[in-house]
């Protein structure tokens, strides 16, 4: 065995590392408005409907960059020329946030944002997919999108409303734009574009196969015909709903109920510590047993979570707690925008079609409901967000029961075939 292979300082842990923290500072960047709405609210003078629509606009943008140049990076042949101009565009935009000075500029910077942060979870995604051994892929894949809870929903509540707190939301957000800046650097350096490979269907290993080749609008097309990917899109669109309907409110809903902004920090951080948990174990469980059971359990359990800041008003130790054990969201994102289609089609179009799962689950559950969820606020109260992202997580559950298994330790044959010839033959 290549002893390359063997080693933990192998390019595949390298670059899965490169975009756990990549991934999880855009997500630091991208949720920092919400946990300090609260501040921002009170000093320009915002609603919760606009907060919605901020939150809408940003997803809006996210959702067709993300298509877009993810599509491109399929037809280039390279994730790297994309991946390092939107990693500072997206590091700029936190830092020109804390200059907004009314809700037509914090609009205007917010969606700039969404246009560089976009691309980055299906090329990072595809990166990983095309680096990692068959029996790790859904760990690595995981663990990257783990990174949302451990940075963006752990440790960003407690940072940016201890910089809040202390100074302000200005230099919170000027602050928060560093990390981006840094890992530009270290993308610049160390990231390398895949290489086209393939894989033996008896064993399972990657095979070199060569140069990059220019996949055709009918390579494309097979995105749409496949059972999985157009499920997954669905699904996507109700879990995106539970995610940002859930965090967009949430951190209001626990200081309108009478939470200081540092008890509602640590609920929040709890709830994130738990999705990173879930996140990462939920990818190495489906390794093992399954990639539908795993997101039909998680995806029930996350419909909790809601249900439980809406009825329960308890100290602050046993909402963490609370927040805690139910925050399995995060375990079933991997699985249906990366996994089961990567899994269900060939690798070259991989990034297109986890940008297609993004676009929808983005318009759909990032855009229109946090709109729709924050006029719902304003008429009947906090809670009713809560019942929104609670329905979403349901409906996902039900419709993950249509899924084709598509886990490696299931199936006989590999269905992750990297060559659009693959595909064809």
């Amino acid at each position: 065995m290549d002893k390359s292979k063997q080693s933990f300082f192998r390019y595949e842990n390298g670059v899965v590392i490169m975009m756990f923290l990549l991934f999880g500072i855009v997500f630091m960047e991208r949720n920092s408005l919400i946990f300090m709405f609260p501040f921002i609210g009170e000093d320009l003078g915002f609603t919760n409907a606009d907060l919605g629509m901020l939150v809408a606009g940003l997803s809006i943008t996210w959702a067709v960059s993300g298509w877009v140049f993810s599509s491109v990076s399929d037809w280039i042949g390279s994730k790297k020329k994309v991946l390092l101009p939107a990693t500072i565009g997206f590091a700029l935009c936190s830092i020109f946030s804390g200059m907004a000075t009314s809700f037509f500029s914090m609009l205007i910077i917010r969606a700039l944002m969404g246009i560089f942060e976009g691309p980055v979870q299906p090329i990072a995604q595809a990166t990983i997919l095309s680096e990692s051994t068959p029996s790790r892929r859904g760990f690595n894949a995981a663990f990257m999108q783990s990174s949302v809870g451990l940075i963006g929903a752990t440790l960003t509540p407690l940072l940016v409303t201890a910089l809040a707190v202390k100074y302000s939301w200005n230099i919170a957000f000027y602050l928060v734009g560093i990390p981006g800046l840094i890992m530009f650097f270290v993308l610049m350096k160390y990231m390398r574009d895949p290489k086209v490979v393939s894989q033996n269907a008896e064993t399972g290993e990657a095979v070199v196969k060569g140069e990059h080749k220019k996949i055709t609008r009918a390579d494309y097309m097979e995105i749409f015909k496949n059972r999985n990917t157009l499920l997954c899109t669905v699904i996507s669109a109700l879990f995106m709903t539970w995610l940002f309907v859930f965090t967009s409110f949430a951190p209001t809903f626990l200081t309108a109920r009478g939470y200081t902004p540092g008890e509602m920090s640590l609920i929040m951080a709890a709830i994130g510590l738990g999705s990173f948990i879930f996140g990462f174990s939920g990818g190495w469980i489906s390794d093992r047993i399954g990639r539908k059971p795993t997101l039909i359990v998680f995806s029930l359990l996350a419909s909790l979570s809601p249900v439980i800041l809406a009825l329960v008003e308890a100290p602050v130790g046993i909402m963490m707690l609370l927040g805690f054990l139910t925050a399995s969201g995060q375990a079933c994102f991997p699985l249906f925008m990366v996994i089961i289609p990567g899994e269900s089609i060939p690798a070259a179009i991989a990034a297109s079609a986890i940008s297609i799962t993004q676009l929808v689950g983005e318009i759909f559950g990032g855009a229109i409901m946090p709109i729709i969820a924050g006029f719902s606020a304003d008429a009947f109260g906090l809670e009713a967000p809560l019942w929104i992202a609670c329905v979403g997580a349901l409906i996902a559950t039900v419709i993950a029961i249509g899924l084709k298994e598509t886990a490696p330790i299931k199936v006989k044959k590999h269905t992750l075939e990297p060559t659009v010839e693959s595909s064809a033959a």
